[in-house]
């Protein structure tokens, strides 16, 4: 076997293969190339003060095959508005080897951001260099394999090194090391014959000397590369924490069950929300709601000669400084945030109202039959003084049966008396006042209900219980229990209460629709049974009077101007117009007939218009849609309504003609045209004399025929039956989507009266207008599912962590002793718009302004402000010579930032040195 190995191939080596170093700079140039990282592309306009902290950001990002897991390559770059406008002054500077990078180190207005962290997760390199573009390299899952060798620190930055000079690239360029919670990074970045370096390093227990501005200027002058003339800048920036602020706002609604969380002991002031609507949605504050408070004192730039800071002195004190801020970093959690969150997953349960109460929940007949009269009942009783309503007591019989849930019997009872207040007069607290539904609903916004209308109400309940009382199950048991409470009134003639008056109104939310076709049906249905009850009476008075009523009936001569007029008369025609005249309302003014000018025109009695529902509306169209407008049954559909009123015409205008008709019944096709010689009369119109025209063959088809014997258009009992059924039959996810609108509408109108009982709404009426202008396109969706809620719930709880905050800043403030509420609410706004601070005027360094709020913060730290003291930010700045334009003789920025954390010291350098050879 020995003398079949080739010696020679064996142990031969491929040097000319590409090393995994060689790949890797090949991959990271293409990448470099594309993102265009030349100094032709690095032009911009100077950043204004504090921009990076506020402006967008672009993340770009590529993985590279290198190591074990990759390396990914991010690529940051801030969006600044105006800037390409500004790229053509920019290029005429006189520096050609300034570049970005060294704008943005020397420049002073983005040195310190807000203590606390914004809306926006800024980059740390961002927040320590000030940069505006940089690109960062590290592992694809840096929390499990980061880089901890120092082979591998100095693979890759040689590797940047070379690409950066290959594809002339002056951006900088980091390199992530060790545990990504250290936040160490080490880089480079290039320009026409100078190098910065970036350097980061960390002392848990930094010398003394190290943690004063001192010892940090003989430190940063040890580290300058070469000599310069000119005097280092310094900018300075204390941090300060005060106490922690907790405000107690504990939850509440009125159905105690063990809810209030008053009992629950909690360090701070206990300060309760005054409402006066919607009180069925739970609110307050949980009790881990706080906020901390910040001072900040910023010493922006200032020359090393002219302060002096070290252990035995310091000129850098609160009382010293030209411009101090607070900062509020609030945490407050709202009970009615979470009880809305909470009700989203009942969106995705599709399980059925009887699974969770059984069958026959209702327990109840489907009928006045079983019982007695209901009129009786209505006129037997007499009512008590509570009710506002004309409501009877309907026997409590059906309502016995137990339904299963957590909750008990007499905890039901008390969540349907206040939905249903008439109904249980003893245990009723919040009735409906009557002036909110006699207010104009503006139709133009959200599609919802009249505010704390019974579907508010039960929206706010369901939601209530679902968070705080049994869940599901909780939700299912009321629902359930409502549903019952709708039969009873059905099986009564009872009208629903806290629901506006009329037809379904379209411009509502469909449950709203629903409820109201459900009243219009009893009012029907009332109405109806008196009708009959007149009639029977009225026959009974006819039998005892007969010979009265004839006398009675001779003397108005109205039923048998016919009969005179055709009497004797064998003409087919002539019989058919003998008939007597029946369902008179009143006559048409002093209209008469066409074809009989001595007969007045008189309009019928109608039968009322037929009610419906969005979803029936919805169903008819897709049915005529899917006949198409040729077919019979359209026709039917369409014309029924007009059938029944020709047909009342008919009867109340035996000789009436269809110019007649259309004269009362559309007077805009009775048209009046001038003839040749000048007449005027009158015709019908083009619509109504075409060929085929829908409205002569339902003519045609009418006979005279008055409402007491037409065949009813409405019928109530079906319709409120059909109401009945889908009230019960309806699946968790569909009574959320009935109610997550009202419910919706109901939380928000709540946080404009907890803010108008406060004083407030005008502080926050952009974030109420907005959330309006959100829930009502939400609202008005036609998709079949409803969107996103969540963008909307984000807000919200915003807007109730910003209230949480005022009144933690209204008592910083010494609101009402030390200041005005209209001074509170100026500072506040400020608060809003600068990202969570707000200035304190210092009245020693400053004349205008107010120091009311300096004057209160200062006193709090004199007392132990060393205790106080939470961080000192140092920033050593060092300039070359701007001006001069040959390579070589520019020296380029040097910048240092020092951390100071109590004895711990993180140093951040970015020292620039020249790689030309002078």
């Amino acid at each position: 076997m020995a003398e079949e190995i080739d010696d020679s191939e064996f142990y031969r080596e491929n040097f000319s293969a590409d090393s995994d170093w060689e790949v890797f700079n090949a991959q990271l140039g293409e990448i470099l190339q594309k993102w265009d990282v030349t100094a032709e592309s690095d032009v911009g306009r100077c950043l204004k003060a504090e921009e990076i902290y506020n402006c967008k950001w672009k993340v770009e990002k590529e993985t590279l095959d290198m190591l074990k897991n990759g390396i990914q390559v991010e690529h940051h770059q801030a969006i600044l508005p105006d800037e390409e406008l500004a790229k053509e002054k920019v290029k005429e500077n006189t520096c050609l080897q300034r570049t970005n990078c060294h704008h943005d180190l020397i420049a002073n207005g983005n040195s310190f951001g807000p203590p606390i962290r914004s809306s926006q997760d800024l980059h740390i390199l961002a927040r320590i260099y000030g940069l505006r573009r940089f690109i960062v390299l590290h592992p694809v899952n840096p929390n499990l394999n980061y880089m901890k060798s120092t082979s591998e620190f100095n693979f890759f930055l040689s590797a940047i090194a070379v690409v950066s000079a290959e594809v002339q690239s002056v951006v900088p360029i980091f390199v992530q090391i060790y545990d990504p919670k250290w936040n160490f990074y080490t880089g480079v970045a290039l320009a026409p014959a100078l190098r910065t370096n970036f350097r980061l390093i960390g002392l848990e227990k930094a010398p003394p000397e190290c943690r004063f501005l001192m010892g940090l200027l003989t430190l940063f002058r040890e580290k300058v590369p070469t000599s310069y003339p000119q005097a280092a800048m310094i900018s300075v920036c204390t941090t300060y924490a005060l106490d922690t602020m907790r405000i107690r706002m504990p939850m509440y609604v009125p159905f105690d069950h063990g809810l209030s969380s008053e009992d629950i002991v909690v360090d701070g002031e206990v300060s309760h929300l005054e409402v006066q609507q919607f009180c069925s949605l739970p609110h307050g504050y949980t009790p881990e709601s706080c906020t901390e408070i910040y001072l900040v004192y910023t010493w922006p730039e200032l020359s090393e000669h002219v302060a002096f800071d070290s252990e035995q002195r310091s000129d850098f004190v609160p009382s010293k400084a030209p411009l101090g801020k607070v900062y509020l970093s609030v945490e407050a959690s709202s009970y009615l945030s979470c009880c809305l969150r909470d009700y989203q997953p009942v969106a995705g349960v599709t399980r059925s109202l009887e699974s969770f109460v059984g069958r026959n929940f209702s327990g109840m007949s489907s009928g006045a039959e079983a019982g007695s009269n209901p009129l009786d009942r209505i006129t037997e009783h007499k009512l008590t003084t509570r009710r506002e309503r004309s409501y009877e007591l309907p026997s409590q019989a059906g309502l016995t049966k137990r339904l299963p849930g957590p909750m008990t019997e007499s905890e039901l009872s008390e969540l349907l008396a206040y939905l249903f207040p008439d109904m249980h007069p003893e245990m009723a607290l919040f009735p409906y006042s009557k002036k909110s539904f006699k207010d104009k609903f503006d139709p133009m916004r959200i599609k919802s209900a009249v505010p704390d209308s019974l579907v508010c109400r039960l929206s706010c309940l369901l939601a209530t219980c679902h968070a705080h009382l049994g869940s599901v199950e909780g939700m299912a048991q009321v629902w359930a229990a409502f549903t019952r409470q709708l039969r009873l009134l059905w099986d009564n003639s009872l009208t629903v209460p806290g629901i506006s008056a009329g037809f379904p109104d379209t411009r509502t939310c469909l449950l709203h629709q629903k409820l109201q076709m459900l009243n219009v049906c009893v009012e029907r249905r009332v109405q109806r049974e008196a009708n009959s009850k007149r009639k029977s009476e009225g026959l009974m008075r006819k039998a005892s009077s007969e010979e009265d009523e004839d006398e009675e009936d001779d003397d108005e001569g109205e039923f048998f101007d016919c009969d005179d007029l055709t009497a004797g008369s064998g003409s087919p025609t002539k019989s058919v117009l003998s008939l007597k005249p029946e369902g008179r309302l009143r006559r048409l003014n002093d209209e008469r007939l066409l074809e009989e000018p001595e007969e007045y025109l008189y309009i019928p009695e109608t039968q009322d218009p037929v009610p419906k529902t969005e979803d029936q509306l919805q169903d008819d169209a897709e049915v005529m849609l899917k006949l198409g407008p040729g077919s019979g049954l359209t026709t039917q559909m369409m014309c029924t309504s007009l059938l029944s009123d020709m047909e009342a015409f008919k009867a109340a205008n035996p000789r009436g003609a269809m110019e007649d008709f259309i004269r009362w019944y559309s007077p805009k096709d009775w048209e009046e045209v001038t003839d040749e010689l000048g007449q005027v009369h009158h015709q019908l119109s083009v619509r109504m004399t075409t060929e085929g025209n829908t409205w002569q063959k339902v003519w045609e088809q009418a006979q005279a025929v008055p409402i007491s014997r037409q065949k009813r258009l409405f019928d109530d009992t079906n319709e409120a039956l059909k109401v009945l059924h889908y009230m019960e039959t309806r699946k968790m996810h569909e009574i959320y989507n009935l109610t997550i609108v009202p419910l919706l509408h109901s939380a928000i109108l709540k946080l404009i009266d907890i803010l108008s009982n406060a004083k407030l709404e005008d502080l926050f009426s952009p974030q109420i207008e907005q959330l309006l202008a959100d829930l009502c396109r939400l609202s008005r969706s036609h998709s079949d599912q409803l969107p996103p809620i969540q963008p909307l719930l984000d807000d919200l709880a915003e807007l109730e962590r910003r209230f949480y905050q005022f009144k933690c800043f209204e008592r910083l403030s010494g609101y009402p002793k030390r200041s005005s509420l209209q001074q509170v609410k100026l500072q506040f706004e400020e608060i809003l718009r600068n990202e969570n601070c707000c200035t304190i005027v210092n009245r020693r360094l400053t004349a205008a302004g107010d120091g009311t709020l300096y004057d209160i913060l200062i006193p709090k730290l004199e007392e132990d402000m060393a205790d106080r003291l939470v961080s000192k930010d140092y920033i050593i700045r060092l300039d070359g010579d701007t001006k001069s334009t040959e390579k070589g003789l520019y020296l380029g920025p040097q910048f240092m930032r020092a951390i100071v954390t109590g004895e711990k010291l993180r140093l951040c350098g970015a020292f620039t040195e020249s790689t030309a050879f002078v």
